[in-house]
C-alpha cells in the first residue's frame, strides 16, 4: 500500500486523536477492533515519517512515549494490539532512523506480554534491544529494555520446570545493567534510577551495589525537582554500601522533600541504630507511633527474623502509639532479660540485620529442601548463617578450615552460661540434598558436610579440635567411647539447631572471665514482698584491683534479673559494690557480697551477671528460686547455709546474725550455719521442726530413705515470724553428696517442707 492511500479522512482523523488524546485514541481501537488499526496505521506513519530525526529525546518526546505507555495500559484488546505491532513494524523498515517506531512497537510487545498473549516477553525484549542499539542515547529505550526484562525474569522463575538455583538472576542482572545505561545515556532520567535501585537491592549481590549507587549520587544531582522516592532509594543504596553519614544526608532530604515521614523515620533509625548512634532509638519510636500502613509493613518485616507469630499478630493488632508502646516494650524486656542497659539489644538488632544481609545474602532465586535438611528457614533473604547470626550475633569462635574433599564449610561456637553452642554450615549439595555452591545451610554434625564421606577421617574432626573435646574423642578412643562420642556430638548439633533457630539473645561478653560462683535465696522481708538475696564470691583469677597506699581496692558491679513464668523480666538491680582489702586476693581467697532483690510469693526463674574492673566478668547460668508465701497460712523460706569465714552477713533482726554463702561445698569435720524462716505463725502456738540430713547416691543422684543425721525439736512462735537458727556437725559425714531437709508441723497439722543439696569434701 503507497503512502497517499493512507490519507483517508478517517485516517487524517485518527492521526489528530493520537496526538491531542492517545487514551481516547486506543479506546477507539477497542471499540472498533482490527479494522480501526488499518486506519491506525497511517497515523502513526504520519507521526514516525514527518517528524525530524531524533538526536537525543527531549522532554516533550519522552512525554510523548509517556503518554504512548499510558495510553497502551488502557487496552486488553491483544489481537488489536498484535495488528498494531506488525504494522509498526512494517513503518520501521521503510525509515531510515527507525528508533522511535521501534520503541513504540516494543512497548506495544510489552503490554500483550502483560496480558499474557507474550508470556515470556521474548517479542518485547527483542524489540527494545533493538530500539536501544539504533538509539542509545536514548534513555526511554534503555529502561522499556530493563522492565521487560525483569518481566521476563518473572517468568522464567515462575516456570517450575526450569532448573537451577539461579533461575532468572542472569535476566535480571541484564535488566539492572539496562538501568545503568540509561542513566549513562540520561543521568537525570528518574524511573531508571528508582528501577535499578529496587533491582539491585533485590539482587543482594555485594559488586552491583557500588555502581548502582554512584548512578544514582549522579542521579540526585541532575534530577531537577525529582520525586522523594528518588531520594529513599539513593539512601538505601548509601547505607548498604557501608557509608552511614551519606546514607542518613539522603533520607534527612527525603522528609525535607515531603516523603512519608513514618518510613523515612524508620529509614534514618535503621541507618543510626546500626551505627550505634542513639538518636537512633528516639527516631525508631517516633516511627513506630504514625499510622502509615507501609512503614508498619516494614517495621513487621524487620521484627520478623526474630519474633514470635504470637508477637506479631499482637503488633499487627495495634496501631499508632499503642504499636509504638507494644515495641519499645518488646525490645525493653530483651535489654533486662539480658542484663543489658535500656536500647542496647534494639541498635544491636540493626546492626546484626545490615552486617548480615551484606556477609550472608543469598544471591539464589530458588532454595530446594529435601528430607535431609536439619532446619528450614524458608527465607530468600539470608541463608543459615544469616539465619543464626541475626538471631545470636557474632560467635566466639568462627572456623572456614579447609579439608580435602569437603565442600566450602563453617562451623561457630557460641560460648554461653548454660553451655556452648555449635553450629555446622555446609555449601553445596550431592544427590540427596538441595543445597547449592551459593547456600549455606546447617547440618547437625561435621559428619553430615556436604563431602564428608571422602574427606579424610583425622583432618574433618582435627579441623574441629580446638571447638570442644568431643572432636579428640571421636578421633582416639577406642569403638565404644568414639560411638558414644559421636552421639553426643550430634545430639549438641541437634541442640543447637533448635534452640539457636528458636530464640534470640545477646549475653554479656568479657575480655576476661571471672572465676565466680552465686546463689539466690529467698529468706526475710515483710508484707507483701519477700527478700531474694544474692549471695557471690570472685577468686582472685582475673581480678585486677587499684593498688594505692598498699590497699587494694575492688569495684564489682552486680547485674541481676527475675523472670516470671512466660520469661518476662519482673525485677531487676544493677548496683556497684567496693572491697578494699589490706593486699590483693590470693589463691583460695575470695569476695563474698550480697545483693537483695525483694520479690512476691511465687517460682522465678533469675540470670545474674558479676563484673569487676574493666573487661573482666561472668554471666551466671540461669536457675530459679522459690519465694514463699506470706500471709496468715504457714510458710517455710529457703534454707540458707553459711560458714563463718566464708559468707556475707545479713542481720534480719538487730540481735540476729545469719551467715550467707554462694558455696554447696562444705569442709569434711567442720560446722554449717543453717538458718530458716517460719512464716504465718499464731503466737503461742507450738511448731515442730524436723532436720534431717540424707545422703544421696547414684546416676542420678538420690536421696537414701534413712537420714545420716537428724534433729527435731518444738519452739513456741513468739510472733507470725519463727527465725531458727542451727548448726549442723559435719564430723560424722564422710565427703560426697547430701540432702538437708527441714520440715515445720504446724498446731493444726500442716506441714511445710524444704530441701537444699550441699557436698561434703576433704580438707586440704
Amino acid at each position: 500500500m503507497r503512502f497517499r492511500d493512507f490519507l483517508s479522512e478517517d485516517a487524517l482523523s485518527l492521526e489528530r486523536l493520537a496526538v491531542t488524546s492517545p487514551e481516547q485514541f486506543f479506546r477507539l481501537l477497542e471499540q472498533k477492533g482490527v479494522q480501526a488499526v488499518r486506519a491506525a496505521g497511517a497515523a502513526i506513519f504520519l507521526l514516525a515519517a514527518c517528524g525530524s530525526p531524533l538526536l537525543g529525546q527531549s522532554a516533550a518526546e519522552r512525554l510523548a512515549v509517556d503518554r504512548w505507555r499510558d495510553s497502551l495500559a488502557g487496552t486488553t484488546d491483544t489481537v488489536g494490539l498484535r495488528s498494531l505491532q506488525r504494522t509498526l513494524l512494517r513503518l520501521a523498515k521503510k525509515q531510515p532512523d527507525s528508533g522511535l517506531t521501534q520503541l513504540r512497537a516494543g512497548l506495544v510487545a510489552f503490554r500483550r506480554g502483560e496480558l499474557q498473549a507474550d508470556p515470556d516477553f521474548s517479542d518485547a525484549t527483542a524489540l527494545l534491544r533493538k530500539a536501544a542499539k539504533r538509539r542509545p542515547d536514548w534513555p526511554e529505550a534503555w529502561y522499556a529494555l530493563g522492565v521487560a526484562e525483569a518481566a521476563r525474569a518473572e517468568w522464567e522463575q515462575a516456570d517450575r520446570l526450569t532448573l537451577g538455583s539461579r533461575v532468572g538472576v542472569g535476566t535480571l542482572e541484564r535488566a539492572a545493567e539496562d538501568h545503568r545505561r540509561a542513566l549513562h545515556a540520561d543521568p537525570g532520567f528518574v524511573p531508571a534510577a528508582l528501577a535499578l535501585a529496587d533491582l539491585t537491592l533485590g539482587l543482594r549481590d555485594t559488586a552491583l551495589l557500588g555502581p548502582a549507587r554512584n548512578a544514582l549520587r549522579r542521579t540526585a544531582r541532575s534530577a531537577v525537582a525529582g520525586p522523594p522516592e528518588l531520594l529513599l532509594a539513593w539512601g538505601r543504596l548509601e547505607r548498604a554500601t557501608g557509608d552511614p553519614d551519606s546514607a542518613a544526608a539522603a533520607f534527612e532530604q527525603f522528609l525535607a522533600a515531603g516523603g512519608a515521614r513514618a518510613l523515612g523515620l524508620l529509614e534514618l533509625a535503621r541507618t543510626h541504630l546500626a551505627e550505634g548512634r542513639p538518636e537512633g532509638e528516639s527516631r525508631y519510636y517516633e516511627g513506630a507511633a504514625l499510622d502509615d500502613s507501609a512503614a508498619a509493613a516494614e517495621y513487621r518485616a524487620d521484627l520478623r527474623p526474630i519474633a514470635a507469630d504470637s508477637d506479631l499478630a499482637r503488633l499487627d493488632a495495634l496501631r499508632g502509639s499503642e504499636r509504638g508502646e507494644y515495641l519499645r516494650r518488646f525490645w525493653t524486656n530483651r535489654d533486662q532479660v539480658e542484663l543489658r542497659a535500656d536500647g542496647e539489644r534494639l541498635g544491636e538488632h540493626y546492626r546484626r540485620l545490615l552486617a548480615a544481609r551484606r556477609d550472608f545474602a543469598l544471591t539464589v532465586s530458588r532454595r530446594f529442601y529435601s528430607g535431609s535438611d536439619a532446619y528450614r528457614s524458608g527465607s530468600a533473604e539470608l541463608d543459615d548463617r544469616g539465619i543464626i547470626y541475626v538471631r545470636h550475633g557474632e560467635p566466639a569462635e568462627r572456623l572456614r578450615p579447609f579439608v580435602f574433599g569437603l565442600m566450602p564449610n563453617e562451623t561457630w561456637r557460641y560460648a554461653r552460661a548454660e553451655g556452648d553452642l555449635l553450629f555446622h554450615f555446609s555449601a553445596g549439595g550431592d544427590d540427596t540434598s538441595g543445597g547449592d555452591l551459593y547456600d549455606y545451610r546447617l547440618v547437625e554434625s561435621v559428619l553430615d558436610l556436604h563431602g564428608a564421606a571422602a574427606a579424610p577421617p583425622d583432618q574433618l574432626l582435627l579441623s574441629r579440635q580446638s571447638l570442644s573435646p568431643v572432636y579428640g574423642r571421636m578421633l582416639n578412643w577406642g569403638p565404644y567411647g568414639a560411638a558414644r562420642s559421636h552421639s553426643r556430638e550430634r545430639t549438641l548439633g541437634r541442640v543447637s539447631i533448635a534452640f539457636g533457630t528458636t530464640t534470640d539473645s545477646y549475653e554479656l561478653q568479657f575480655d576476661r572471665r571471672l572465676a565466680a560462683v552465686a546463689n539466690l535465696i529467698a529468706v526475710g522481708g515483710s508484707g507483701e514482698l519477700r527478700l531474694a538475696h544474692l549471695v557471690f564470691a570472685i577468686g582472685e583469677h582475673g581480678t585486677a584491683p587499684s593498688l594505692a597506699d598498699g590497699a587494694a581496692t575492688y569495684p564489682v558491679r552486680v547485674r541481676l534479673v527475675a523472670l516470671d513464668g512466660s520469661d518476662r523480666p519482673f525485677a531487676r538491680v544493677d548496683t556497684s559494690l567496693v572491697f578494699r582489702l589490706g593486699r590483693p586476693l590470693g589463691r583460695g581467697q575470695y569476695l563474698i557480697g550480697r545483693v537483695e532483690l525483694p520479690l512476691p510469693p511465687g517460682f522465678w526463674s533469675w540470670r545474674a551477671a558479676i563484673e569487676q574492673g574493666e573487661g573482666a566478668g561472668v554471666v551466671l547460668p540461669r536457675d530459679s528460686v522459690r519465694v514463699g508465701r506470706g500471709g496468715p497460712a504457714l510458710s517455710l523460706s529457703d534454707i540458707a547455709l553459711g560458714v563463718r569465714q566464708a559468707s556475707a552477713v545479713w542481720h534480719p533482726a538487730p540481735a540476729d546474725t545469719v551467715f550467707l554463702t554462694p558455696f554447696d561445698l562444705f569442709r569434711e569435720g567442720g560446722e554449717v550455719e543453717l538458718y530458716y524462716e517460719v512464716g504465718g505463725a499464731a503466737a503461742g502456738a507450738a511448731y515442730r521442726h524436723r532436720i534431717g540430713v540424707f545422703r544421696m547416691n547414684g546416676d542420678p543422684p538420690r536421696a537414701d530413705r534413712r537420714p545420716v543425721v537428724t534433729l527435731g525439736f518444738e519452739e513456741k512462735a513468739a510472733g507470725p515470724v519463727i527465725r531458727s537458727s542451727r548448726t549442723l556437725q559435719l564430723g560424722r559425714l564422710k565427703t560426697g553428696r547430701y540432702l538437708v531437709e527441714v520440715r515445720v508441723a504446724g498446731p493444726d497439722g500442716g506441714v511445710e517442707t524444704r530441701r537444699r543439696e550441699f557436698r561434703v569434701v576433704k580438707r586440704e
